[in-house]
């Protein structure tokens, strides 16, 4: 019996940590080092690439499918603040119920199941978005997005190596220790 509730404890400790790498993931406070990734910016991104006139005209786009897109985005977004405060106001809750000499085991497990239930909502939020996206576009245009994802992704990639691994062929040289930092690190 006491093996069995070692178990319980163990995996309650490890759904709890893998919510708090989520926690993390969602806020950003991984950083680009761990893939972390800003929605709210993301979002502001998105929304600043539909008002760039050359970046339509790149694709393609009409009025009418940049009106849906813009639509979708925003939805899309509003939602996402909902959602991530639902979170945040569980996770208080969480924390609150944990801070007790004797948690209650039930409590806890079922505040788990909320968050793990409003991040899941989250996810599927956004997928629904790039469904929806996706379907406002033609094929061709879809093509065009995702290589100009690519080559965003791949111009991050070079420039996070060249920050890990200066001195390499093709990197900047390695600064001693001494040098002065850029004034953007």
């Amino acid at each position: 019996m006491r093996t069995k509730g070692m178990i319980i404890g163990s995996v309650v400790v490890l759904v709890l940590a893998l919510g708090v790498a989520a926690w993390a993931h969602d806020r950003g406070a991984w950083g680009h080092r761990f893939g972390g990734h800003d929605p709210e910016a993301r979002a502001g991104r998105l929304l600043a690439l539909l008002d760039n006139d050359h970046f339509k005209s790149q694709l393609g786009l009409t009025d009418q499918q940049t009106n849906q897109l813009r639509q979708i985005v925003v939805n899309t977004k509003k939602s996402s603040i909902k959602t991530r405060a639902d979170i945040a106001v569980r996770e208080l809750e969480l924390r609150e119920l944990l801070r007790a000499d004797n948690p209650d085991r039930n409590a806890v497990l079922k505040k788990v199941q909320e968050l793990s239930n409003l991040r899941g909502e989250m996810m599927k939020e956004h997928v629904e978005a790039l469904l929806a996206a996706k379907s406002v576009l033609t094929p061709e245009q879809q093509k065009k997005v995702r290589s100009f994802i690519e080559s965003r992704h791949s111009g991050r990639s070079e420039h996070r190596q060249m920050r890990e691994h200066p001195g390499m062929p093709g990197h900047p040289p390695a600064q001693p220790d001494n040098a002065p930092k850029p004034p953007n690190e």
